[in-house]
Order: C-alpha cells, then structure tokens, then sequence
C-alpha cells in the first residue's frame, strides 16, 4: 500500500511538472533583479548568488552595447550595485546580467511620467551540462 501511495505521488508530481513546463511557467527564479530607485535615471542591479567570478552587466539598444561593467571579486551574499542610465537614449532598452552559470536579460521601458524604468524580465539562459541518461538509451 505504501509502495502504491508513493508511486502515485511520484506520477503526480511527474504530470504537474510536465504541465508547469508545457505552459512556461516555471518557479526558477534567477535570484537577479533590476530594482528602481527613487533617483531619476537611478537603476539597482540585485545579484542573489554567491559567486567568486566575474559578472558582467551590459547595457543596450537596438543599435549595439552602450555601456557594460564587469564585477570582479568574491560575493557571499551577491551585491547590488546602481547605474546611471540617464545617458542612454532611448524610451527602451536592455540590460543583460550574466555570469558563468547564467544569463538574464531585462527589457527596461520607461514609465509614463517619465521618472524610472519599468524591468520586464524576458530571457534567462542557464550554461549548465546536462549529461545524458544512458540507462534509458537516450545517448
């Protein structure tokens, strides 16, 4: 009776994971945010991880990469860090935040009154191996 509950369980766990996938909704958070400030112009990168490599913040247009940062050093408890983006032309653009491990990229499009950018998260990409299953003969 045990061994059927805990089969069952694992079917169900199984079908709400495929259905999550299926519909994109995943609860993988990045643990990398964009966060306003009350600065106009003033944007706060959130790094959440802990990390002893580089990070590197670029920021860009439709036209190419206006600006970018690489974060060196030995984060225990990620940092945050604030950017003047005042000087970037335009009403939209991006910011990609990407270490070994993964990329995110915000789309940041200005609010209507003009005093802050509002993020949007549109991509994140995980660099990780995923090693092949041979026992199921999927190699």
């Amino acid at each position: 009776m045990k061994t059927k509950l805990t089969l069952l369980a694992g079917i169900a766990t199984m079908v709400a994971a495929a259905f999550t996938m299926a519909h994109g909704q995943t609860n993988a958070d990045p643990g990398i945010k964009i966060l306003p400030t009350a600065q106009k112009g003033i944007l706060k990168v959130l790094y959440a991880h802990e990390t002893n490599q580089a990070v590197q913040v670029k920021f860009f247009n439709e036209d190419g990469v206006n600006t970018s940062d690489k974060i060196k050093g030995e984060f225990r408890n990620g940092f945050t860090k604030k950017y003047d983006v005042r000087n970037i032309q335009s009403k939209s653009f991006w910011v990609e935040i990407s270490d070994r491990d993964m990329s995110v990229t915000y789309r940041l499009i200005e609010s209507a009154d003009g005093k802050t950018f509002i993020p949007y998260l549109e991509k994140t990409t995980y660099n990780h191996l995923v090693a092949a299953n041979t026992s199921l003969g999927l190699n």
